[in-house]
């Protein structure tokens, strides 16, 4: 209704109110806009006009030397690719968007027209809905030109799908393509590569509660060693924590072993071997591997060079801490000391990242389901199951967006 009237009112052929271009454009994949208004078609520094899908929300729009080039409309023949011009003097644009000029590509592109009497004032007082012709949305494609004067983006529609080649990027079957945690938001937006945005510090925010969630390349779930594990005797009950344990005997658990400092067995070792595992529904059946009911989960816990550190023979087992808010997992076992090598990315031969993707689909829910015992406790841990309802940033499924 909205648009009907503001192109009646072009119709009328005795309108004197005077054209408005606005334009909306996306800079990251959170889905955040920035909004600019044409340089000459504004009496102030800024203009405000309501929000297209909430338009309870008044926007402001900066001034910008801006201008869209080759706007035409066809129904034969392919669609036209307009070019967005911005005036780039002293990296005014750069400046006002605030992230790297290639991280624009595959972001929306939104023009707006209305006529200036449509205008808010900034206090509300325009109509609700706002007045506008049409809106027209188009894709960033392809950096055209970039230099000291302007920046030229060639655009598409989001329909556009002539020349394109499809698979738009190489896919396997049940392999993530990503870089893991190369969006991670602890990086800078120009720094941020690929699709999985996991929080390189294993933060999870779930309705405004932030968890800390760390699995390992086989998906298992690492938690504190502060966890409560009981002994498991007959049963368990879903989610409950139960522990089980293996005798040492002549250095051997099962066939597990501790290793020495110089990565020999150490057949010294004596006392028991701890599993720790996490029900997955009400159960009598004995925590194992092979059992459906069951899954196995690690420990860590805070790093300190008074403590010493164990690798085994089956590095499952291994050691895990954390420190500098990352988890480690120990590669080699080391005495308590001052001697004694600290976890970093430089200490590769003593200690190796702990919170690493198996680049599975399963690994991908593990993070993204993780589904808290206790909603709204920070320091809650994960139900067994995860939750279904979430939509997954899994790089094994095909897709057309642009990555850098």
């Amino acid at each position: 209704m909205a648009e009907k009237i503001a192109i009646k009112q072009l119709q009328s052929l005795e309108e004197t109110s005077a054209f408005i271009t606005l334009f909306e454009l996306e800079y990251n994949d959170a889905g955040a806009f920035k909004y600019f208004v044409r340089s000459g078609e504004a009496d102030d520094s800024t203009l405000h006009f309501r929000d297209y899908d909430s338009p309870g929300t008044i926007r402001e729009y900066e001034i910008l030397p801006i201008t869209v080039e080759d706007l035409q409309h066809s129904s034969t023949g392919p669609s036209t690719r307009p070019v967005l011009r911005i005036a780039n003097v002293l990296n005014t644009f750069e400046t006002a968007v605030g992230v790297n000029l290639d991280n624009l590509l595959g972001k929306k592109l939104i023009r707006r027209r209305t006529l200036k009497k449509y205008l808010d004032n900034g206090s509300g007082n325009s109509n609700n809905p706002p007045i506008e012709f049409p809106r027209q949305v188009y894709i960033i494609d392809r950096i055209e030109t970039r230099n000291a004067l302007e920046v030229a983006f060639e655009l598409t529609t989001p329909f556009e799908v002539e020349g394109l080649t499809l698979p738009y990027r190489q896919v396997g079957h049940n392999a993530c393509s990503w870089i893991y945690q190369g969006a991670s938001p602890t990086k800078s937006i120009a720094n941020q590569i690929g699709g999985c945005t996991w929080h390189s510090q294993g933060k999870y925010n779930i309705n405004g509660t932030t968890y800390t969630v760390f699995v390992n390349y086989d998906d298992e779930y690492v938690i504190t060693s502060g966890t409560t594990f009981t002994t498991f005797s007959s049963s368990a009950s879903a989610n409950d924590y139960n522990k089980t344990t293996v005798a040492y005997s002549n250095g051997s658990a099962g066939g597990v072993y501790r290793l020495k400092a110089d990565g020999s067995l150490d057949t010294s070792t004596t006392g028991n071997l701890i599993n720790y595992w996490q029900a997955v529904r009400n159960t009598s059946t004995t925590p194992s591997d092979s059992s459906t009911d069951w899954h196995r989960i690690r420990v860590y816990g805070t790093y300190a060079n008074s403590n010493t550190y164990y690798a085994y023979n089956d590095d499952r087992y291994n050691d895990y801490v954390l420190h500098n808010n990352l988890l480690w997992k120990a590669k080699r076992t080391q005495a308590s000391g001052g001697s004694q090598v600290a976890p970093s990315d430089t200490a590769s031969d003593y200690w190796e990242r702990g919170d690493v993707c198996g680049k599975r689909l399963s690994s991908c829910k593990c993070r993204f389901g993780f589904n808290p015992i206790n909603s709204g406790n920070t320091s809650s841990t994960g139900k067994a199951t995860k939750d279904s309802e979430l939509k997954l940033p899994y790089g094994g499924f095909p897709g057309a967006r642009k990555f850098k």
